[in-house]
């Protein structure tokens, strides 16, 4: 047991006060425990609850990336207050909590909960400047309306589009309309089969501009490795696949944030809940590394 561990701590990787104190660490985990929307098998709710009970089981020297990121901190907020009656209200309430992550200067993590949260995060970001929302997701997440609301998980990606520059990749399920939609904006959705048989290191992404914001459904694995989802996809992107991709997305752009989203935990089998948790854990150490926001983290957090 180190000094950063602190058993029957319930934050995410189990921390002591020393590494997830608000005042002092680099990263804010942001839990929206919401599935009000979604349409095949709800769940996602309790996703952000099983993402912080796995991780306090994660070894935290991060050996692929020969470091140690629970030393720049990760403080656990408390869950965004829930608005099971309006999913638009729902959006406002993660974009109002992740503009004082902002306000802060801290790095928002969103854990869903469905795709609707994300586009909290994405509103409060927008407020200050325009950046690119990279999707990685097995649908495209692009209908202007489902069942009666623009706010569903299926529109996430539409509505984003209205406030930054987007791109999906890992796509295998998509509708007429949202074909048609993207054609006019040019080549901005990537398969998944284009990408597994090309390989991901293949894959032009000069495209991206230098300003991110990553969204994660976990569906964009196959199901496989992640088979607790509300709308799983064969022929899904493998866990090496994903880091590689993450990494060159990462790789001299600035990251303002990112969520992981829609893992329905399933009784009896934890390994989803766990694979999540290290994507999460490994993705922020990724962006220490590799982006260019890391000269900052670095002077703020030695």
């Amino acid at each position: 047991m180190s000094e950063m561990e602190c058993p029957g701590k319930r934050n995410f990787l189990g921390l002591s006060d020393q590494y997830s104190s608000i005042d002092k660490s680099l990263f804010d985990i942001i839990p929206v425990p919401y599935d009000a929307t979604s349409t095949y098998l709800p769940g996602s709710r309790r996703g952000p609850r099983a993402i912080i009970d796995a991780s306090a089981n994660l070894e935290l020297y991060d050996h692929q990336l020969d470091m140690e990121p629970v030393r720049a901190g990760f403080a656990t907020l408390e869950d965004v207050p829930l608005c099971l009656g309006d999913p638009a209200m729902m959006v406002k309430a993660v974009e109002d909590v992740v503009a004082g992550v902002v306000a802060r200067d801290r790095f928002p993590i969103v854990l869903g909960g469905e795709h609707t949260v994300s586009l909290g995060a994405v509103s409060a970001l927008a407020r200050k400047e325009r950046f690119c929302v990279v999707s990685l997701d097995a649908h495209a997440d692009l209908r202007d309306t489902y069942q009666g609301t623009r706010f569903s998980h299926a529109c996430f990606l539409r509505r984003a589009s209205e406030l930054a520059d987007w791109c999906v990749l890992g796509v295998r399920s998509i509708s007429r309309e949202e074909v048609d939609f993207a054609a006019s904006a040019g080549p901005r959705i990537f398969y998944a089969d284009s990408l597994v048989k090309g390989g991901v290191g293949a894959v032009d992404l000069d495209f991206i501009p230098g300003t991110v914001y990553l969204s994660i459904d976990v569906d964009v694995l196959d199901p496989s490795i992640m088979p607790a989802t509300g709308t799983p996809e064969p022929g899904g992107l493998e866990w090496y696949d994903l880091l590689e991709l993450l990494k060159r997305i990462v790789s001299g752009r600035r990251v303002l944030g990112f969520d992981v989203v829609e893992l329905c935990p399933l009784a009896g089998n934890p390994a989803p809940d766990f694979t999540a948790a290290k994507l999460i854990y490994r993705l922020a150490g990724t962006i220490m590394k590799f982006s260019s926001n890391r000269e900052d983290d670095r002077t703020r957090h030695g």
